[in-house]
């Protein structure tokens, strides 16, 4: 139990005595006087004796005047003293000064102090460090949406009945969707709740109209309801003392969910430099204590404050140059191998952000450069609709330099090409030219495309070939103009009209070779190299007995077959399934293959579901 509350006592920054800490102890002093009997003639005592006591150090106050005074008096009713706005005290080591003084002179006496703050770092510090070790209980006042909605009902009800102007107004005001919007923007936090409602209550408006300014989120100067807020969210962001270099990582807090590390990759940072930056808004950005943990607002009301430039003035972090230095750290990045690392498995949604981000901003010659230098690999990690747009961006470009390298219409042509190519492996109908007489290198990608069902780059990596190769075979089919004969339908149907049967088989034969070298190369070289047990399993499939595939299939150590055997199920009943079509019994692999048994639950495969009715049928 705490007992009961002795004293309050609330910072304010700037104000004459509450802004400092001068008068902090020797005020509690008092109220402890005032609401204690039985330390009241102690703490007289003390005063009596020496007058300068309450002009001493901080640590002296804290002895003579509450520390000794408990000491000296047998009784023992724990009694509650509050210091409400550490951060508002001015002067960080005074902060830490007070806190020490708590410390080393609260053992053993029966005071329990309650230290209200924002989590500025250096005031988390001297909690975490071993000065306090065991000696604290930290209460973290969770975000209360509830108690938020309660507050703005009340007060939105009280100022409905007291306003003369709102006598017309009908019953609920305002509607209960304004009330959610306005909730959601507070972020469970009172500070937003109370500022609109101060705004809104002004005797010399309408509260209608007051409510309007509040949802418009856009006003500024004196007539903005967020002139509190504001201020305190530039105090925070001016005691930051590197600005210029904080910036950009606000931008990109504000427009793209990255972690920690993340960010320090994005902007080429050393390890630990985005925590040194963000030092002082811990009360505002949350930065965890794992790298690899999201870097977000606390509040919804910052970001609004941060997006418009009224409000935020040098911090706006919507100003196009800010954007663009954010962009072109992008597309830096996307234009190396290192994005994969970076984003790792929730690599489709972070890329998704990063390309929209590209496209909101205006359409400029000046990243073209950049854009065509990104890895197609992460171009065809997106939905076609951000590839669509990506090109009406591109189109958009206003004219360029003639000495310009790529010149946008050569751009405009890769990315026509990719998003021809982006329809390939997907369930979108293919619309082809006609070719009579295919590559064999067009016959493989078009069969590994279709009748895999595989993703546009992993028939790349099955074909082992460059993207520009890759690029030239599949533009081969892309019509070009009006009298081309196209083919229009599901992506097996106009592969099996484009490739006859005998290509088709010698396309497959091909793959699986090289998918065979694969398995040998990942478990013989130590090759990391996918999943080529996988891809291995689907094109046997559609392979007939072969001779020479069988002589490079033994070629796989045992050890790796068994492997395999044991942990992909799926895998295991198509090989052994092609095994079996030999129809030679004293085939040694028929015999491994055939009386091995895979897990009842392998592991899943990122294929269509009715491959995994197939095997559950098959198990059954």
């Amino acid at each position: 139990m705490l007992g009961d509350l002795a004293d309050l006592f609330v910072f304010k920054r700037g104000h004459a005595t509450r802004g400092n800490a001068k008068t902090l102890f020797a005020t509690i002093a008092y109220q402890l006087a005032l609401a204690v009997p039985w330390l009241r003639a102690s703490i007289f005592k003390v005063v009596e004796n020496d007058p300068s006591v309450v002009v001493r150090s901080i640590a002296t106050q804290m002895q003579m005047l509450i520390s000794d005074p408990c000491r000296a008096e047998a009784r023992r009713d724990a009694v509650t003293i509050l210091i409400d706005g550490l951060d508002e005290c001015e002067g960080h080591d005074t902060q830490e000064e007070i806190l020490r003084a708590i410390w080393n002179s609260s053992c053993a006496i029966p005071l329990r102090f309650i230290v209200a703050s924002r989590p500025e770092p250096h005031i988390t510090e001297v909690f975490e460090s071993s000065f306090y070790s065991g000696r604290y209980r930290p209460v973290n006042v969770e975000q209360s949406f509830r108690d938020v909605r309660k507050y703005l009902q009340d007060e939105f009800t009280r100022i409905r009945l007291q306003h003369r102007t709102m006598v017309n107004i009908p019953s609920p005001w305002p509607s209960l969707d304004v009330l959610e919007d306005l909730v959601e923007k507070s972020s469970g936090h009172f500070i937003y709740a109370a500022t609109i409602i101060k705004f809104i209550d002004d005797k010399n408006y309408r509260p209608t109209q007051r409510l309007t300014v509040v949802q418009d989120g856009n006003s500024a100067g004196s007539a903005s309801p967020f002139g509190g807020l504001d201020q305190l969210y530039m105090t925070i962001l001016d005691s930051s003392p590197r600005q210029a270099e904080l910036i950009p990582i606000l931008c990109v807090i504000v427009n793209l969910g990255l972690d920690l590390r993340q960010v320090e990759q994005l902007f080429e940072l050393e390890a630990g430099e985005v925590r040194l930056l963000l030092r002082g808004l811990h009360s505002v950005v949350h930065v965890p204590s794992e790298d690899y943990h999201r870097i977000f607002s606390h509040h919804a009301s910052f970001v609004d404050f941060l997006k418009n430039r009224s409000r935020s003035h040098r911090f706006w972090v919507d100003n196009l140059d800010h954007r663009m230095a954010v962009a072109r750290c992008i597309l830096q990045q996307l234009a190396g191998s290192n994005w994969r690392i970076v984003y790792g498995g929730d690599i489709g949604r972070h890329l998704e952000d990063l390309i929209l981000f590209l496209i909101a901003l205006p359409p400029s010659a000046k990243l073209c450069p950049l854009i065509a230098r990104m890895d197609p690999d992460c171009i065809f990690r997106q939905p076609s609709s951000n590839i669509r747009s990506m090109l009406s961006w591109l189109r958009e470009i206003p004219s360029a330099p003639e000495n310009l390298t790529p010149a946008p219409e050569d751009l405009i042509n890769m990315w026509e090409d990719y998003l021809s190519m982006s329809r390939m492996g997907n369930d979108d109908i293919w619309f082809v030219k006609h070719v009579l007489s295919p590559s064999s290198e067009l016959c493989r990608v078009l069969v590994a495309a279709a009748f895999l069902g595989v993703n546009i780059w992993a028939v790349r990596y099955l074909l082992e070939i460059t993207w520009t190769e890759f690029r030239i075979i599949l533009n081969s089919v892309r019509p070009n103009i009006a009298s081309d004969v196209v083919l229009r339908g599901s992506a097996d149907h106009v592969t099996r009209a484009l490739v006859p049967p005998e290509l088709q088989r010698a396309a497959f034969r091909e793959l699986a070779l090289k998918c065979i070298h694969k398995v040998i190369k990942r478990h013989v070289d130590g090759v990391d190299d996918g999943n080529p047990w996988f891809y291995l399993a689907l094109v046997l499939e559609h392979c007939p007995p072969c001779d020479i595939l069988y002589r490079e299939f033994q070629c796989i150590p045992i050890h790796a077959m068994q492997s395999a055997i044991s942990q992909w199920g799926i895998a295991f009943y198509r090989i052994s399934r092609w095994l079996k079509s030999f129809n030679d019994p004293t085939l040694e692999l028929i015999a491994l293959w055939t009386r091995k048994r895979p897990p009842l639950n392998p592991p899943p495969l990122p294929r269509r579901k009715h491959y995994y009715y197939s095997y559950i049928k098959q198990m059954s």
